[in-house]
């Protein structure tokens, strides 16, 4: 038995290094292709294609579906929707390696506002880790007049909604199913784009879709990054 939680454990954590590669390569990939697809347009192609495929793959689970499941899910997506769109939109405006790394500050954030919202106190490492982090982002988003870039605010806004999002998902998996809840917030986030892409991009990207590597890269985003 305790060979085989460590090998759970082994199998873990490389499943979680796999996801953190896939995760890192994915901001290079939305730099690179925000030349062609607007961000919004872009949210929508890598959402819809996401909750498609997951629907399909796990479509017997809708029966487990309630009311109270389908509002959670909803309010899951408008925070998704709204942290993809600061960061999709903060990475044109920065270096894909800032936008990466001020994203990450949702990690630092989730211990307080689990505090403030499920009332569980953070401990002194958090506190640590808080102030190492907030120095780092200082250091690397700073220039010499203390002012930041609109892509960096965008992306440290993008990092507050990713917080809240976790937050809320880790107060909602207590009592539903987590694979619905996940097809409920990444088809949320994929119609509220198909709705706001015109306003914010524009008409529809035809000639972006057809420049070289812009559909396998849509593909990456909506297949691997998005819905692992």
């Amino acid at each position: 038995a305790i060979m085989s939680n460590n090998f759970k454990s082994f199998f873990a954590s490389i499943g979680l290094l796999f996801i953190t590669i896939i995760w890192g390569f994915a901001f290079v990939v939305v730099k690179n292709s925000l030349d062609y697809i607007g961000p919004i347009y872009m949210m929508a192609f890598r959402f819809s294609i996401a909750s498609v495929v997951l629907s399909i793959i796990f479509i017997n689970k809708f029966k487990l579906l309630t009311k109270k499941m389908f509002l959670h899910g909803i309010g899951l997506g408008l925070f998704l929707a709204l942290a993809y769109a600061f960061q999709t939109i903060g990475c044109k405006y920065t270096t894909a390696g800032k936008n990466a790394f001020l994203t990450t500050i949702y990690v630092i954030l989730v211990p307080f506002l689990n505090w403030i919202i499920v009332k569980r106190k953070p401990d002194i490492y958090s506190v640590i880790a808080a102030f190492l982090s907030i120095l780092g982002i200082g250091l690397l988003s700073l220039k010499g007049d203390l002012s930041i870039n609109i892509g960096d605010l965008l992306t440290l806004i993008c990092g507050i909604c990713y917080a809240l999002h976790i937050v809320y998902i880790a107060k909602y998996s207590q009592n539903d199913d987590p694979i619905v809840l996940t097809i409920l917030q990444l088809t949320t986030t994929a119609i509220l784009s198909w709705i706001f892409a015109p306003i914010f991009d524009g008409f529809f990207p035809l000639s972006g879709l057809k420049q070289s590597g812009v559909i396998p890269s849509m593909l990456y985003l909506g297949l691997l990054s998005t819905m692992a």
